[in-house]
């Protein structure tokens, strides 16, 4: 098995997909509401890039709900932003939720070409582990960064994936950014919610009162799903 990654979005346009298992991260903090939102009972999920296109879908299927932010806010007139603690059973049991994020859902979008695609977090490392092993193929993390910029949260994430692949035998391979995402995660692994607290991105969440997301967000292998994307929408294969 291969382990490759990419910092950005961008960078994944570049990547040869087919045939490969990718993995979209995006830690702060779509990819965690994605599975909490699922392991609450959510149906789905249909990621879009743009405001527009997620608006002209619900309206399109009323019954729907709109979920999504921009600058870590709630978007005016949408049912749910994109803090895990909205995404109680008793607001999205049974429902299809049309996501839009300033970066996750971009990444997404990017991440179609692969073989199969999964939704990654620190809350699912180890059940996703298990499930790229009995995959056999080779792997692409996708980090959705910021803004086509490097972000260290993904970044982080990954290398704790990378070193859990590598654990599990000798016939890992892995490429440079790969290895350069586990050195930083040998770097956090002590404290990933101290890491995401002095991220870019963390403080601006905790500048928002939205520190307990950023906890939520370091409960390493606190689920054991892993959402697949497939054919444009998010779900559990169960």
């Amino acid at each position: 098995m291969k382990i490759d990654l990419a910092f950005t979005p961008h960078e994944l346009e570049k990547k040869e997909l087919a045939g490969k298992s990718v993995v979209v991260i995006d830690a702060l903090r779509a990819t965690t509401t994605m599975t909490i939102a699922l392991e609450n009972g959510a149906q789905a999920f249909i990621p879009v890039g743009t405001v527009e296109e997620a608006r002209k879908l619900v309206a399109q299927n009323p019954d729907y709900l709109l979920a999504g932010e921009r600058k870590a806010m709630p978007l005016e007139g949408f049912h749910l932003g994109n803090s895990p603690r909205d995404y109680r059973p008793d607001k999205i049991m049974g429902k299809t939720i049309v996501m839009t994020t300033t970066n996750g859902t971009r990444a997404l979008v990017c991440a179609r070409g692969g073989a199969e695609v999964f939704i990654g977090s620190f809350l699912n490392l180890g059940a996703l582990c298990e499930r790229l092993i009995e995959a056999g193929r080779d792997v692409l993390i996708a980090c959705s960064g910021e803004k086509d910029l490097f972000c260290l949260e993904d970044t982080v994430c990954g290398g704790a994936l990378v070193e859990r692949l590598e654990k599990t035998g000798p016939s890992i391979i892995k490429t440079d950014a790969a290895h350069a995402a586990r050195i930083l995660y040998e770097h956090c692994e002590r404290d990933v919610h101290a890491m995401l607290c002095s991220c870019e991105w963390g403080v601006y969440l905790e500048g928002l009162g939205l520190g307990k997301d950023v906890r939520i967000c370091a409960q390493v292998d606190s689920s054991r799903i892993v959402p697949v994307y497939r054919e444009g929408e998010i779900f559990l294969d169960r």
